[in-house]
């Protein structure tokens, strides 16, 4: 049976969601408590008092580095109990979560606040737990301390909003999207109460209509990403209304559709990741139901084949956005390899800018062909390092950074065994190195090796002021590419 509440979900848990309740039973189990706090005379008879043993909290405090040991993200410490240490002047990047529940104003409450506002991977935000109200101590610290022009003590914005204000701003964001489907000519009512499969064919119509252009992608996305992020601070039972909610979770899930990613092994070529994007909307009926797929071979394809099935499409629009990622995410990674590869980008720049600028009927499909192009070029390019007789793309990177127009097919001989001996000898010093970027004797040393090894190898044809210039060139290039090579 589906839930009415959660309709994108089933009532059974698959075998993923029972494994993942289960790590975190195990987590929560292996998780250990301390209690922080300072020194004073005769607290053991003063503990005893109140029915507590301070004796194994010292006693944990005096025999281990608590504070090292706090920090360590993998460290099963996770949780401390305070009083005054820690609270100012600690700094813990991962720490996710406060309580509070001592009185607290002015430079002390500030502080304490920045212990779970730092940013760091996988926290984008920390959360405050108040059980005493220091909201008035927080807008009065704000007050005095934060400013519009940056100077402390003048009285600044009150940056704090209530919850009851957060909640409105979840509602207006609910009917902004839905008016914008609506406007675009989807009516989000039909995915909220469709089911099954014909719910996820509606899930990627959605999808596609916010696809249509780039501003109706980006509006949409404005008003699901703050409905997204508003919610982190707002719990499921603020929003009473259960067609609220259901429209909130539809829209969250047409937000979802919109920024899937397409998982990419870095051995998958470019080409079969296109297939196979291409085969699931050739094969699949207007109801949603599956009819079988056809494959094509983008590296010998027939465009006219290839443009009469497009034509036949649905959802032109999210199969153009799911190519256009891949294009640029592989491009990306490409000129990260090889900056001369920055043709490419801009051809595809070309590509998406002239689609922008028509986005119709007939420039959808030019640039699905386009890009179609653009992606067996890539796939190419890719390769060359083997045509070129090298072992693999650093090496031919390096040759492209020194490579000379009208220079002799003996010249480009040597030019490639430099290439190769050169990056070879750089990797083998920057291995014995440690941060070599971060200290200007190791600098000097790798800038040396560089610029000798061009002086006494490079072909003829290279001037001395050539040497200079391919110098920096590739010195650069080597920086931002081996900051350091792991043995």
């Amino acid at each position: 049976p589906r839930s009415t509440l959660f309709p994108y979900t089933t009532l059974f848990r698959s075998q993923q969601e029972v494994q993942e309740h289960n790590r975190k039973l195990q987590w929560m189990k292996e998780t250990e408590m301390a209690v922080v706090i300072s020194q004073e005379q005769n607290e053991i008879a003063y503990f005893q008092k109140w029915g507590k043993d301070i004796r194994p909290h010292r006693e944990k405090l005096e025999t281990r580095q608590l504070d090292k040991e706090y920090k360590d993200r993998e460290n099963p410490l996770r949780v401390v109990f305070v009083c005054a240490m820690w609270l100012t002047g600690f700094d813990v990047k991962s720490l996710s979560c406060l309580y509070i529940d001592k009185p607290l104003k002015a430079h002390t409450l500030m502080q304490t606040i920045a212990r779970a506002n730092r940013v760091c991977d996988g926290k984008p935000n920390g959360l405050i737990v108040d059980y005493i109200g220091i909201v008035k101590a927080l807008r009065n610290a704000l007050a005095e301390y934060t400013t519009s022009d940056g100077e402390p003590g003048s009285g600044g914005t009150d940056t704090t909003v209530d919850k009851a204000e957060l909640i409105a701003k979840v509602l207006e964001a609910i009917v902004k999207a839905k008016a914008h489907l609506d406007e675009h000519g989807f009516e989000l009512k039909t995915l909220v109460d469709a089911t099954d499969f014909a719910k996820m064919a509606l899930l990627k119509d959605a999808a596609d209509t916010m696809c249509a252009t780039a501003e109706i992608r980006k509006t949409f996305c404005t008003c699901a990403g703050t409905i997204k992020k508003l919610m982190k601070f707002v719990s499921r039972e603020d929003i009473t209304d259960p067609a609220v909610t259901a429209e909130k979770n539809a829209i969250l899930a047409i937000f979802g559709q919109l920024q899937k990613r397409r998982k990419q092994a870095d051995i998958t070529d470019l080409s079969v990741a296109i297939n196979e994007i291409i085969s699931e909307e050739i094969g699949t009926d207007p109801d949603g139901s599956l009819t079988g797929t056809r494959q094509f071979d983008i590296s010998a394809i027939d465009f006219d084949l290839l443009r009469k099935e497009f034509a036949k499409i649905k959802r032109k629009n999210l199969v153009l956005s799911d190519i256009d990622e891949l294009v640029k995410r592989r491009i990306e990674a490409m000129l990260h390899n090889n900056p001369g590869r920055i043709n490419f980008y801009e051809e595809y720049q070309r590509i998406i800018q002239e689609y922008n600028a028509e986005q119709n009927r007939t420039s959808i499909e030019e640039t699905f062909m386009a890009l179609i192009d653009l992606s067996k070029k890539l796939d190419k390019e890719e390769k060359r390092f083997v045509r070129e007789g090298f072992t693999d793309d650093e090496q031919l990177t390096v040759y492209d950074l020194l490579f000379k127009e009208n220079i002799s097919k003996a010249d480009i001989a040597k030019l490639k065994k430099l290439s190769v001996e050169l990056l070879h000898t750089v990797k083998s010093r920057i291995m014995e190195m440690h941060n070599w970027t971060e200290k200007p004797e190791t600098q000097a040393i790798v800038g040396k090796i560089i610029h000798d090894t061009l002086y006494e190898q490079l072909p003829e044809p290279y001037s001395f002021e050539d040497i200079d210039t391919y110098s920096k060139k590739l010195y650069q290039y080597i920086c931002e590419r081996y900051p350091f090579v792991a043995a």
